[in-house]
């Protein structure tokens, strides 16, 4: 059973991660925030970009480009890292 839900959460992550991906492609392709698809993706992707945002603003600005789904990415993988070492130690 708690295998289960360490692998439901392992693919959710996953799920998140390409939704962060392909938001990513999006906004160099379709530029109006106000498209459907976009703002389908951006009810999935927002809440975590949000505050990984506000924060990499203070400490990084390099124009126009914004590193925050970079860098969300790396923090999910993190946590990816970090529930499957919770798994090892639990069973």
């Amino acid at each position: 059973m708690i295998r289960f839900l360490f692998e439901l959460a392992d693919k959710a992550i996953s799920f998140v991660e390409f939704c962060i991906i392909v938001d990513a492609i999006l906004s160099w392709v379709i530029v109006d925030p106000y498209n459907k698809y976009r703002r389908m993706l951006g009810t999935i992707v927002n809440p975590i970009l949000d505050p990984v945002r506000r924060v990499a603003s203070r400490y990084i600005r390099i124009g126009f480009i914004d590193f925050s789904p970079m860098i969300a990415i790396i923090l999910l993988e993190v946590l990816r890292w970090l529930l499957r070492l919770l798994l090892i130690i639990l069973i």
